[in-house]
């Protein structure tokens, strides 16, 4: 085949060959790897990109903080910090109550947490019991299905699938209110599901070692249930030993006391009680948290409370420890209210449209309904953000990523040779890609890779994290580093059909 190539006087800004003169003539394998040691010297000379700041807010979508009169919070993951404990805690608790309350066998109360087998945001297919991650368009990442820990092959899950690509109604199902009867697929989203998924793992691992019948949705449904059952355990241990299980943050209460004192509303909507919420603010805070407050509900039942599905806001009786029957008519600062729902709030406070933004760490949970049905301002505070951003950041993942991306146009290029000696060298790059790629992936999780990316594409959970939140950060604190008046501008891509030679 006769291809147009220029002669090499250096590199372009996609790391191929600079070509300035037409020449016809064809592609050898010399030729293929002379481009390939030009291109990755380029590299080697080429200065690697800055380090991203751990601690910065990304944006979604344009947000101008000035507009922002009402601030909210949720308070598990959001304004409390939890360490690592809590996820062995949660996941004790939870097999304790398998064995003690569900017969399962005494073997699974010896089953140990592994904080390093999944990662938040996969799918759990409920009917075949297995874990699975997908992207952004509702594709398997092949490699990364498991039944237990033990790993399916791509054959395998292609057999069990027939596709790649999932239907709509498999992923969406779940989420939407009410549940229907026959989910097929759970996404496992909030923090607490990490050790839900060990636990799931632990136990498979146990049934196939001893030779164990068992019903995937039943294991699901049981777990589940043990690990809602470990909530109330958890909330004691907390109240009694906040020190071993919350991070105290030294900038948490001077931000909240900032907004305060320029004048913004602040609120808290949980659904953790009341006596959790306060001594974990009192450790973290302060004393005299309350007073920062201007509105504070607990025991919302959300997603419920979005949905306006919940039951009417009552008043709790701190002396006496009871919820009033009186009917609430106001959201008055200093008392505390338990349940209610999101129209109800907007009504009895005024506060609606774009001046709120509330603060969550479940992007579905917290953020979908205020945002797509009452135009709330969102902003999701994902801790995972900083071990991520902080694995970025090494030489070696964006030395990694750099060359990816060269090979990738060097493939692009020419792919059209003819030879069989030069299809070879592209056959030997493309696998060299793929070798790149597992390395990138590796650096995140074994298992899994990264939560916000498969390969190429966004995650299933980064494209709800992008619809779903204006700006996403690690901490709530985060946010103090950016004036009141600070504008958040969303980042320009260059679209499929849109020149390269656009953006830098």
């Amino acid at each position: 085949m006769q291809i147009c190539v220029r002669a090499v006087t250096g590199l372009n800004r996609r790391g191929c060959v600079q070509i300035n003169a037409c020449i016809q003539r064809t592609f050898t394998s010399e030729d293929l790897w002379t481009n390939y040691e030009q291109a990755k010297s380029w590299l080697r000379c080429k200065k690697l990109p800055p380090d991203i700041e751990t601690k910065a807010a990304f944006c979604n979508d344009q947000i101008d903080l000035s507009e922002v009169e009402i601030y909210g919070f949720d308070y598990d993951y959001t304004l409390a910090s939890y360490k690592k404990g809590v996820e062995y805690l949660i996941h004790d608790i939870a097999k304790e109550h398998l064995v003690k309350k569900y017969g399962y066998p005494v073997g699974v109360g010896k089953v140990v947490y592994d904080p390093n087998f999944a990662i938040r945001g996969l799918h759990y297919d409920v009917e075949k019991g297995l874990f699975l991650k997908v992207d952004s368009f509702h594709q398997i990442q092949l490699g990364t299905v498991y039944r237990g820990r033990e790993k399916l092959s791509d054959k395998d899950v292609l057999k069990l699938y027939k596709r790649r690509h999932l239907p709509v109604n498999y992923l969406e199902s779940s989420f939407l209110t009410p549940k229907p009867m026959n989910v097929k697929m759970v996404q496992l989203v909030d923090i607490f599901s990490k050790p839900e998924m060990s636990l799931m793992a632990a136990v498979m691992d146990y049934f196939h070692t001893c030779e164990i019948e068992y019903q995937p949705e039943s294991l699901y449904y049981d777990i589940s249930k043990c690990i809602g059952l470990a909530h109330a355990t958890f909330h004691a241990e907390i109240r009694s030993n906040p020190n071993l299980y919350l991070h105290k943050d030294p900038e948490l209460a001077p931000y909240l006391k900032g907004l305060m004192e320029s004048k913004k509303k602040i609120f808290l909507i949980t659904n953790s009680p009341f006596e959790t919420v306060d001594v974990g603010m009192k450790y973290m805070v302060g004393e005299d948290w309350r007073d920062l407050f201007d509105v504070i509900v607990v025991q919302a039942g959300k997603p419920h409370f979005f949905t306006n599905n919940a039951q009417p806001f009552r008043e709790l009786d701190l002396t006496r420890n009871v919820f009033l029957w009186d009917k609430v008519h106001e959201l008055a600062k200093g008392r505390i209210y338990a349940g209610g729902t999101l129209n109800h709030f907007q009504l009895l406070t005024g506060w609606k449209g774009g001046k709120v933004m509330y603060f969550g760490d479940h992007p579905y949970a917290d953020l979908a309904d205020v945002t797509l049905h009452h135009g709330w301002k969102t902003a999701a505070v994902i801790r995972e953000l900083e071990k991520e951003i902080a694995m970025m950041n090494t030489e070696e993942f964006k030395w990694g990523v750099n060359w990816q991306q060269v090979l990738k146009s060097l493939i692009e290029d020419h792919q059209d040779v003819q030879e069989p000696e030069a299809k070879e060298v592209i056959e030997a790059w493309k696998i060299e890609v793929d070798a790149v790629s597992m390395s990138l992936r590796n650096m995140f999780n074994p298992h899994f890779g990264s939560m916000f990316r498969s390969h190429s594409n966004p995650t299933y959970f980064s494209r709800k994290l992008f619809r779903f939140s204006d700006i996403y950060t690690s901490r709530v604190t985060n946010l103090g580093q950016y004036s009141l008046n600070h504008t958040f501008y969303p980042r320009r891509g260059a679209l499929p059909h849109e020149f390269k030679s656009w953006f830098v």
